[in-house]
């Protein structure tokens, strides 16, 4: 059973949580802003614990884990990819699909498109969640809009170079596909890096963008360089969690 001792170490830091059984299967995986204040909720929140299913999970957890991550962002992600992969009994709230939301990337059109959708459908399309929450889904959305300057208008882009790009290219915010400011190689080079990073795989981008910053600096880009680095700083600082808190 779920006691007060089993939650007075928990760190208040952003993370996922497991909650196992004797046996050490795996009953349920949650996110949390604060892993201490969410999991200390299953005990003191009795609005919550009034659903059966609270309760018999209550009861029967007998260990719980945790993994420390960098933000709510990057937990949200991780705990979708861990459901998928574990199947816990009690996360049926994420096995039922009916509204929760995915991310979509088209990556079959020339300038793919990340939006976000609440149904899988069979098409030829990148599909990452479902997620937990809209409204962390909307900010990871946002979020990798801010550090990639991809395009948000929706539909097949066809470029054309008389085309006056909207004001998010004055902003630097997107790149104008639309305006064949950005060449389709260079745009999917983003899109790889945004599906690296849905994947949990932020190492990776980063030392991949490490390599361009330097090659464009050797070259004395120093504009290109400067931009690549912002981008790698603001992936450590959203998305990527010290390897020395994880336990």
């Amino acid at each position: 059973m779920l006691t007060k001792e089993m939650v007075i170490d928990l760190p208040s830091l952003p993370g996922v949580y497991f909650f196992r059984s004797r046996s050490g299967e795996i009953l349920y995986i949650g996110k949390a802003k604060s892993l201490r204040k969410r999991v200390r909720s299953y005990l003191y929140n009795s609005k919550q614990n009034r659903w059966g299913k609270i309760k018999r999970l209550v009861r029967h957890a007998t260990q719980i884990d945790y993994q420390i991550c960098a933000s709510e962002l990057e937990a949200l992600l991780l705990e979708s990819h861990l459901i998928k992969h574990h199947q816990p009994p009690y996360n049926t709230s994420l096995k039922s699909v009916h509204r929760s939301p995915f991310i979509k990337i088209s990556i079959n059109d020339d300038f793919p498109e990340v939006a976000l959708v609440f149904k899988e459908e069979s098409d030829t399309a990148r599909y990452f969640g479902p997620y937990s929450s809209l409204r962390w889904t909307r900010e990871v959305i946002k979020v990798l809009h801010r550090i990639f300057p991809i395009r948000t208008c929706e539909g097949i882009i066809t470029p054309l170079p008389d085309f006056k790009p909207c004001f998010s290219y004055q902003l630097k915010r997107c790149q104008a596909p639309c305006a064949a400011r950005v060449s389709r190689e260079t745009y999917r080079a983003m899109i790889n890096d945004v599906i690296r990073i849905l994947e949990g795989k932020y190492h990776a981008v980063i030392k991949k963008l490490t390599i361009e910053r330097d090659r464009e600096a050797i070259a004395l880009c120093f504009e290109r360089a400067a931009a690549l680095q912002k981008r790698i700083e603001q992936i450590e600082r959203v998305f990527v969690y010290l390897d020395i808190h994880r336990r």
